[in-house]
């Protein structure tokens, strides 16, 4: 089910372009095509929150297991919260602080996407995130 959503939504988010407001994308998938969306607003499920700092969270996404029961890392983006959302970064703390992929800090994570690069010094690398971000716990 997931695999098949994944291709839809990501599907959906680029065939809408930059008309595309808070559109909703795979983590594992949007952060290979991240670049092409700089500016705009989406929506980012299955979001591994891990590394939560006070300024910065990181989101791994994650392909489904293969045959062999292997899960693989498909990318990752840098999360700067929103300063008015301090309940989503109070708990983003208490419970992904670490680098261990939890169930509990599963999330979806909405927020303008942005080229982190620069701030990093990094020129050829790319280094895609999401500013002003809120996070959607799923309980």
């Amino acid at each position: 089910m997931r695999i098949g959503c994944v291709f839809t939504l990501s599907g959906l988010l680029l065939s809408t372009g930059a008309h595309a407001l808070d559109a909703h994308a795979d983590a594992a998938v949007f952060a290979a095509t991240a670049r092409h969306h700089v500016g705009e607003r989406v929506t980012l499920d299955h979001c591994h929150l891990v590394y939560a700092r006070d300024d910065e969270i990181t989101c791994i996404g994650l392909m489904p297991e293969d045959a062999t029961g292997n899960v693989r890392l498909a990318g990752k983006l840098l999360i700067r919260v929103a300063t008015a959302e301090t309940q989503g970064r109070s708990r983003a703390l208490a419970l992904c602080a670490g680098g261990a992929l939890d169930e509990a800090c599963e999330v979806s994570v909405a927020g303008e996407v942005f080229d982190a690069s620069r701030s990093f010094g990094l020129d050829e690398a790319r280094l895609m995130g999401l500013r002003e971000a809120t996070i959607c716990w799923p309980d």
